[in-house]
């Protein structure tokens, strides 16, 4: 946290899922709080003894600001600004199935209705996330930097230089290696196939491939990496060793959706043997990869 946000005091929220990873062993559960511990008094330090900030920090906001309503422009522009958005989403993700998930204190939506504003928030990334696309992580981040840049090699050397002395920039960097590490287009493209609208599906798609290697394209020149989180190895070996595991969890659940789905649109009540099979796939992927939304 920015150390003139600490004050009066800190709650830590833990998502359910999280407590057994983190608390089921005392030396991990003692290293969790330990962290947590040392990161809230190095920012009361620090809020009370401020050290010399750098010369260029408040351009550095600017320019962050600027870069931050680019991607807003661009993320909105697809979200809520293509008609034909919503389709992609709903049959291009497992979203009508998360519904029937034995989890969760309150339903997918907070209205029974399509409208993507009642959509909550949890279900909206789960969705993104077991369809391996993680959209909302990293989507119009390499517009926007790249609107920055602008084949500027000067400006390009500001965003190394935020990267390397100023941590707000250099925790949104990273923040988004994460996000396309963890994506797998090659897979993302099998859940697009579902879609039965055949423009829309390539069209969009077309849209989000050529964002998703835009944004990886600009995270390497400013990190100064070969590839992505080079500057976390143990993530990046922890991740390439556990998708073995997960990716044909992927390909079964496309699989299973495109039976349970055609079964609907024939008229048929769902199998619950298939849908329990769908249900399974979800918790897999979702324990695979780490993050659920």
């Amino acid at each position: 946290q920015p150390p003139h946000t600490v004050g009066g005091g800190i709650k830590i929220t833990e998502q359910g899922e999280v407590l057994s990873s983190r608390y089921s062993m005392k030396g991990i559960a003692y290293r969790s709080l330990e962290q947590a511990t040392w990161a809230l008094i190095t920012a009361a330090r620090l809020a009370n003894y401020p050290e010399q900030e750098a010369a260029d920090v408040a351009q550095w906001d600017e320019i962050s600001k600027g870069i931050s309503e680019t991607a807003l422009r661009k993320y909105q522009d697809l979200i809520f600004r293509d008609p034909d958005f919503l389709t992609f989403f709903k049959e291009s993700t497992p979203l009508p199935e998360i519904g029937e998930l034995n989890i969760g204190s309150r339903p997918s939506k907070r209205k029974n209705s399509d409208r993507f504003e009642d959509l909550r928030a949890i279900p909206w990334v789960f969705a993104w996330t077991q369809s391996r696309y993680l959209l909302p992580a990293w989507y119009a981040a390499g517009t926007a930097l790249q609107e920055y840049v602008q084949d500027d090699e000067k400006r390009l050397e500001t965003l190394r230089a935020m990267y390397e002395q100023f941590p707000f920039f250099t925790s949104l960097i990273d923040n988004l290696q994460m996000a396309l590490a963890k994506a797998d287009l090659q897979i993302a493209a099998e859940y697009a196939d579902m879609i039965t609208d055949s423009t829309i599906r390539e069209r969009i798609f077309t849209q989000i491939k050529e964002e998703y290697e835009r944004t990886s394209s600009f995270i390497l020149q400013i990190t100064g990496q070969a590839e992505i989180l080079d500057n976390v190895p143990v993530i990046q070996e922890s991740i390439r060793l556990r998708n073995p595991y997960v990716d044909p969890l992927s390909y079964m659940q496309v699989q299973l959706l495109l039976e349970l789905r055609e079964a609907r649109a024939r008229g048929e009540e769902d199998d619950p043997e298939l849908l329990r099979e769908v249900l399974l796939t979800i918790n897999g992927i979702a324990a695979g990869l780490r993050n659920t939304g």
